[in-house]
């Protein structure tokens, strides 16, 4: 799935969402045509400091401690499986 940045602009009394050229391309829209859409999410900002204090309370709690070799850990974890009800 393609994301694309929109803008809400004005125009007279009423409002328009505007994409980029490439969103109407990739949906292969002409002039005149109607498309549903869904809800847009807005992009916030990230609380740097917030994060930061966030990483320092996980070092704190020391999650991998007891992992003895991380190198044999670590092919463990990406060892591959079966998927389920695949044989």
């Amino acid at each position: 799935m393609n994301k694309y940045t929109t803008t809400v602009i004005k125009t007279g009394n009423s409002y328009a969402l505007r994409v980029p050229k490439a969103y109407v391309e990739h949906a292969q829209l002409k002039l005149g045509d109607k498309a549903d859409i869904t809800l847009p999410q807005k992009h916030t900002v990230q609380d740097r400091k917030y994060i930061q204090q966030l990483w320092k309370e996980l070092q704190a709690l020391k999650p991998f401690q007891t992992i003895q070799d991380p190198a044999a850990w670590q092919r463990e974890i990406r060892k591959d499986r079966l998927l389920p009800g695949r044989d």
